[in-house]
């Protein structure tokens, strides 16, 4: 009873702290995004370097998250997971260095606009070490219908950090435009004494002769493609909501900006909601939660089409969180449980990848589609959605993982 309770008790250890991670993480990220416009306006650059900036660092995100994945199978979650919060850290604090020399005008020009791509791309160096490295973690802890339950845990740390994120930045810029970077600044070095201190230290998952994992490997790709059109939805709406509101509504920018991000919030709550539900009652394997996401995400989109009033866009908003929710949570659960345990950190790493390549992708996109027809980029979420629900559906049942190959009892969700 004792080492049951003690087993319950170091459990909780590690989710929570992975949570945490995960948390601030999306939450350093978020910081940053609400201030960016009005920080390029003041520095007297033009909206193409704010779209040259964001770019740079999501570039950087998808390109360092399978490295950091590899690293952590090879030297420990915990260990790629601090270097994470040194470099978030860090490189939160040259960007506000640079921001600051340019707001006094010490520094400007060519000079200000490459500093500011340096450090920022330092930022989407380092924030993938922690995402990659805890859903590994999460892997390494968790078998079966328990992995979709600890990948639950994961997504409601993104949702919480897309939720409270906006906000904080909100809060902090009645101070001034710089304040939310410092508290970034400050959260990451608490994360980092709270990683060091409560985070259980793991082996290396490499064994000797362990392959690494592949995108095109059977079993995981199709995982992989639901995590690219999750997350280029959610960016979409995220780039073009308020253009689309705006238009649908004729709204003043002073209600707009307001309006958004009410019905952003919605959205982050409900993908919170979502995951709560998944972890704590549902359960259900990863394609169950897939097929179920995408029906929802496609009634959201169809609200967004059909209505022209705010309180249904508002439910659309919400809706489209809980579609969203139950899809990230597929698509992590689905990638880890169709690897070995050897391979967690490269496909929490892939999975991270897929995250930042849609956002490359989906603000080209959907402004491209918005500006030849406003309702395109809807219909194109709906579209994709709609192709994979059905690639799901017509995918072989019977999966087996490489574990379950070596004579292991875990269930890849593809039943």
């Amino acid at each position: 009873m004792i080492n049951l309770k003690q087993g319950v008790k170091h459990m909780n250890k590690i989710k929570g702290s992975v949570f945490f991670s995960v948390f601030v993480a999306m939450l350093g990220l978020m910081l940053l995004a609400p201030i960016t416009p009005s920080l390029i306006r003041e520095l007297g650059l033009k909206e193409i370097h704010s779209g040259i900036l964001i770019s740079t660092g999501s570039i950087m995100m998808a390109v360092m998250a399978p490295i950091w994945g590899n690293i952590s199978d090879a030297k420990g979650r915990k260990p790629v997971i601090l270097i994470g919060f040194i470099g978030m850290s860090i490189s939160t604090l040259l960007l506000t260095i640079t921001f600051y020399c340019g707001l006094n005008h010490w520094i400007n020009g060519g000079l200000l606009l490459g500093l500011m791509i340096a450090a920022r791309s330092l930022v989407g160096i380092f924030i993938p070490a922690i995402l990659s490295s805890s859903q590994a973690y999460m892997g390494d802890v968790t078998e079966g219908k328990e992995r979709g339950s600890g990948m639950a845990i994961i997504s409601a740390a993104n949702g919480l950090g897309i939720v409270i994120g906006p906000a904080i930045a909100g809060i902090f810029t009645l101070i001034g435009l710089l304040w939310p970077l410092y508290f970034g600044i400050v959260i990451a070095v608490v994360a980092l004494a709270v990683t060091l201190l409560l985070m259980p230290a793991t082996k290396p998952a490499i064994q000797k002769g362990a392959v690494k994992v592949s995108p095109f490997q059977s079993g995981l790709r199709l995982y992989l493609l639901a995590a690219l059109v999750t997350m280029i939805g959610i960016v979409t709406i995220q780039v073009v909501g308020g253009f689309y509101l705006q238009d649908q509504l004729h709204l003043p920018s002073d209600q707009l900006a307001r309006i958004v991000s009410f019905g952003l919030m919605l959205t982050g709550m409900a993908m919170l909601i979502s995951q709560i539900v998944q972890s704590k009652w549902l359960k259900w394997e990863p394609r169950v939660m897939i097929l179920l996401g995408s029906l929802i995400l496609v009634a959201s989109m169809l609200i967004f089409l059909l209505t022209t009033h705010l309180p249904f866009y508002n439910l659309a908003f919400f809706v489209f969180g809980l579609g969203s929710g139950f899809m990230m949570t597929g698509f992590m659960a689905g990638a880890s449980l169709s690897v070995s345990n050897e391979q967690q950190g490269g496909v929490a790493g892939l999975v991270a990848a897929m995250q930042g390549i849609s956002a490359i992708i989906a603000p080209i996109l959907s402004t491209t589609l918005y500006q030849a027809n406003r309702y395109s980029p809807m219909v194109m979420i709906v579209i994709l959605t709609v192709l994979l629900g059905a690639m799901m559906l017509v995918r072989p049942r019977g999966h087996r993982t490489i574990d379950q190959m070596n004579g292991k009892e875990t269930h890849a969700g593809t039943k």
